[in-house]
């Protein structure tokens, strides 16, 4: 059982594209959606409904939430603020019925793995996973041995038993059985590690392994569509 592990998206239709192309290639058996599907990005709806008919699962991130959450959105930055608001103003109601459906965290107990976009505690809360005393609290909530995050935008690996804290380049890890591990995948559309590439994981459950996969995307093109629709300069520098 091969799945492959998005987060993170931001309206990047370039970004999410040309990760479904590489997907399919690996023929994995589903794919998870660990949220933040819209945000920053210039293709709200076109993304939506991408990541709808792909996924079996879409994790609810802080940008979805602000999308009717006005009081979530005083917590952003002003240019953060001004594309949620844009980007709330593009979607019909339908749209933003179906993202108000998404789940703040998903326990499979029968996988033994978790999904959620901040912590799996107070995921409600979008906490930041960077450090380990984030992760110790992160385990005591944890019911599974498998757990996967987004928000950061920094593919990141945390043990609970071997106390290991990494950032993860492009490759292959194996993982133990008996371990407890808390995941980030990376950001398929605006990766924070001074990396440009898009990011995406594929976890095999049967090996237990896992593999982060960066690509090259038309970054430029997404960019520029970011300048068109009128929003935050800085957004489309990023993505640079």
């Amino acid at each position: 059982m091969k799945c492959a592990v998005v987060s993170d998206i931001h309206s990047n239709w370039e970004a999410i594209t040309r990760a479904c192309e590489e997907i399919e290639k690996r023929k994995v058996d589903e794919i998870i959606c660990l949220g933040d599907v819209v945000g920053y990005g210039a293709n709200p709806s076109e993304v939506l409904a991408l990541v709808r008919k792909i996924s079996s699962e879409i994790i609810m991130g802080n940008h979805d939430q602000a999308i009717e959450d006005v009081k979530l959105r005083e917590e952003f930055t002003d240019w953060a603020r001004e594309a949620i608001e844009w980007t709330a103003g593009v979607l019909n109601p339908e749209e933003k019925k179906q993202i108000r459906g998404f789940p703040p965290i998903v326990i499979d107990r029968k996988r033994n793995v978790t999904w959620t976009h901040g912590t799996p505690y107070h995921p409600e809360e979008f906490h930041y996973l960077f450090s380990e005393p984030e992760a110790y609290k992160s385990f005591l909530a944890l019911e599974t041995h498998f757990c996967f995050f987004g928000h950061t935008h920094i593919p990141s690996l945390f043990s609970k038993k071997s106390k290991e804290a990494r950032y993860l380049t492009v490759g292959t890890y194996q993982l133990a059985k008996d371990e407890f591990y808390l995941i980030n995948p990376g950001s398929v559309g605006q990766p924070r590690d001074r990396n440009p590439k898009l990011g995406f994981a594929l976890f095999d459950f049967d090996q237990l392994t896992l593999e982060i996969i960066r690509l090259d995307y038309d970054n430029k093109k997404a960019a520029e569509k970011i300048r068109k629709a009128g929003l935050p300069t800085y957004l489309a520098d990023r993505l640079l």
